[in-house]
């Protein structure tokens, strides 16, 4: 799915994690610049919340997920900004659902992390060149983070394309299928 928001392009990417449960979605598309990250975590990550700088002020936005043993804080500098985030998602406990087990936040001045348990399946977003982040998506429960995507934004696209016409006599689209590297870029 994608947007134009402010002329500028904005992508959704994922969810990791758990996306078929009965978990709650969230939505935290086009906020601002991230000023900090609060996660609380054990075992796996149990919360997420994210305070944004939106034009100069700060904005708490909601708490994803419960209560953990441990909490961190990550506060950015003005000048910092996210350039990848990664983790792993699985099962807590043998037959148990599917949450997010780690994360670690990349960013333009170093790493934060990883917060939780590193099991289970890895995932990775990086920000390449042109790309910005454009905001989180997820799912969690009252006591999990589920599952964990983003936004991004294309830096060097301002306007939107459109599509070509269609074909005369075209041949149908075919599908494909492929096995992707988790951690290599998703973009």
């Amino acid at each position: 799915m994608s947007n134009i928001v402010n002329e500028e392009i904005v992508v959704k990417v994922g969810p990791r994690g758990d996306v078929v449960s009965r978990s709650v979605e969230w939505d935290e598309s086009s906020y601002g610049n991230v000023k900090q990250i609060l996660v609380t975590h054990g075992n796996a990550i149990n919360s997420i919340q994210i305070i944004y700088d939106i034009n100069g002020t700060a904005a708490l936005a909601h708490r994803h997920g419960g209560d953990g043993d441990y909490f961190d804080c990550i506060s950015f500098e003005p000048w910092e900004y996210l350039t990848s985030i990664s983790g792993h998602y699985g099962p807590v406990e043998q037959r148990g659902a599917v949450v997010i087990r780690s994360l670690k936040f990349g960013t333009n001045r170093t790493n934060y992390g990883p917060f939780g348990r590193e099991e289970g399946t890895p995932f990775c977003f990086n920000f390449h060149s042109g790309l910005d982040f454009g905001g989180f998506h997820g799912r969690s429960t009252g006591s999990h983070l589920s599952a964990l995507g983003i936004y991004v934004k294309s830096i060097s696209l301002k306007h939107h394309f459109k599509p070509d016409p269609p074909q005369r006599h075209a041949a149908p689209p075919r599908l494909f299928s492929a096995s992707v590297d988790p951690c290599a870029c998703v973009l």
